[in-house]
């Protein structure tokens, strides 16, 4: 038997849940319960290109990833499933879940952030920014032995890590915020040729 993933909680959230008796004649009846982490499972309908997350005990699924992003999303794993949930739910994961509860609808999913793309993606896009000499003149002078390394890097076709310490500091040294080099992955991983 594989253990079951767990959405965990930075702290207990309370949920009222509605339940039924098959013994009584008084109708739902709503208890507030404390939970630390839920129990998840993940239905990936290939026909719909959906994914979507269930926590029991709350009735109702959460759309993680919609069409646009399936493919790339249907190889995540359990972890990443976990994080995305609790990225959806925001710092009040039990308002949410309550609104799952009581029957209103979660808002549209936002759009999948790679955690990967390659370097000539990211080119591009600095390049449309009007960033791309401001990049080559960043990496030219960063200090060895990471100089080295960064500059082999873009140099050639390696794989930019959304979260690798150099490409954080590049961007933030570019005046980029979280949500901006979000932005610029989702961007990168957009392009066609």
């Amino acid at each position: 038997m594989t253990p079951q993933t767990l959405v965990r909680f930075a702290s207990p959230i309370s949920l009222r849940l509605a339940v039924r008796s098959r013994f009584s004649s008084t109708p739902d009846e709503t208890h507030t319960q404390t939970f630390s982490a839920l129990p998840i499972w993940v239905q990936i309908d290939a026909s719909q290109r959906t994914i979507t997350a269930y926590l029991s005990p709350i009735p109702r699924g959460i759309l993680l990833y919609a069409p646009a992003d399936f493919s790339a999303a249907s190889a995540d794993s359990m972890d990443d499933h976990c994080e995305r949930v609790l990225a959806m739910l925001g710092s009040d994961p039990a308002t949410s879940l309550q609104a799952l509860i009581d029957g209103r609808s979660m808002p549209n999913p936002s759009k999948r952030v790679p955690r990967e793309i390659a370097n000539w993606r990211a080119k591009a896009i600095l390049a449309g920014m009007g960033k791309l000499a401001e990049v080559d003149a960043l990496i030219a002078a960063m200090p060895e032995p990471d100089g080295t390394v960064m500059r082999l890097a873009w140099g050639g076709n390696a794989a930019l890590s959304r979260f690798s310490k150099s490409v954080v500091s590049l961007a933030t040294s570019l005046g980029m915020d979280p949500a901006a080099i979000d932005a610029l992955f989702i961007d990168a991983e957009a392009l066609v040729l």
